[in-house]
């Protein structure tokens, strides 16, 4: 009897639920966890289904763990962990995990090498069975270094530039094309990007696809670059913008950018979408309040397949496409003084 008076209940074990169920304690294992190549009774199953049940029975993870020799358990890393689209991705990442009985452990990092390598280090000093990788630069150690190691890994939003890789993304060259296509379909000549940082895969492929399409079209394009992927980082970049003769019409590289756009603008006292029309990228709750056009992109089916793609790898299924392209779609809203259509890019 403890302190307060109450007896403390001892742990089921799986001894005591083969002697409820009448059955050896390894049918109680082979039941419960569904062991292939061991076919059970479907009344000897029920009968140690309920015993567990009645018993409070709770399988031992450590034990399960040391059978599979995994952990069961997926680190993941992700640059800002208050992103509202990263949280998206995290969403469908965790449920997904969850739902093939892993566990998610999330890191944020500040997308800084040093602050991420500490925290690959500790992840498998646990040893998580394998990282989702949701960081943005291109010139990226960690990636290296666990392509070295052969330790599994997926890359979220995001590629690296070796076809062995597994990552989950959408094609930005032909988004952000899009972008451009349906400013120009309005009659805007003289538009300008405000590009994330190009040292990032994301920033990189979406200036490349804004800068091929004006190109095609023969309109006037300025670029101005945002030092990080933040509202004030847009802010910041597109003052530059309203300095002179401003543009009609701006693509932020991601909606946070473009909202920093859309406060300089204020600022400059013009108006959107009468003096400058404006689109985002991402599709962001914060997007649909400001009632900014974008390009929606699928979060958490981003962050479900990421982690299917992950487990898969772990549990040596076939994996049939090392690089899942995820379709975008142009969400029109009065930013751009359209309407709330959805039309495919990819």
């Amino acid at each position: 009897m403890g302190q307060d008076g109450r007896h403390r209940r001892a742990r089921s074990t799986i001894v005591d639920v083969a002697k409820a169920a009448r059955v050896h304690p390894s049918t109680v294992s082979r039941a419960l966890n569904a062991q292939p190549g061991h076919a059970l009774r479907p009344e000897t199953r029920a009968r140690v289904a309920a015993a567990a049940a009645r018993l409070g029975y709770r399988p031992s993870a450590l034990a399960r763990s040391l059978r599979l020799r995994r952990t069961l358990t997926l680190g993941m890393l992700v640059p800002d962990i208050a992103n509202s689209f990263l949280a998206g991705i995290i969403k469908g990442a965790e449920e997904a995990a969850h739902e093939r009985g892993y566990t998610l452990v999330l890191c944020n990092t500040g997308d800084l090498p040093e602050r991420e390598a500490t925290y690959i280090r500790v992840l498998r000093e646990r040893e998580v069975d394998g990282v989702l990788v949701a960081s943005t630069r291109m010139a990226d150690a960690t990636i290296a270094s666990l392509r070295a190691d052969r330790f599994p890994f997926v890359l979220v939003n995001r590629s690296a530039g070796s076809r062995d890789d597994l990552v989950v993304t959408v094609d930005n060259v032909a988004a952000a094309a899009a972008v451009v296509d349906h400013l120009v379909s309005l009659g805007h000549t003289r538009i300008a990007h405000v590009a994330g940082p190009r040292s990032t895969t994301t920033g990189d492929e979406r200036a490349r696809g804004v800068i091929e399409a004006a190109r095609r079209h023969g309109v006037d394009l300025k670029i101005v670059d945002a030092e990080s992927w933040s509202e004030p980082g847009g802010y910041r970049a597109a003052r530059q913008l309203f300095l002179g003769e401003p543009p009609s019409a701006a693509f932020g590289a991601n909606d946070l950018l473009a909202l920093g756009v859309l406060r300089a603008a204020r600022e400059a006292k013009l108006a959107v979408p009468d003096d400058l029309a404006l689109v985002g990228f991402n599709d962001t709750p914060e997007a649909a309040l400001a009632d900014l056009t974008t390009v929606h992109v699928a979060q958490e089916e981003m962050g479900a397949r990421a982690a299917g793609l992950l487990i898969a790898r772990l549990e040596g299924q076939p994996i049939a496409q090392r690089t899942v392209v995820l379709p975008a779609a142009l969400v029109v809203r009065g930013s751009t003084a359209g309407g709330a259509v959805g039309r495919r890019i990819a």
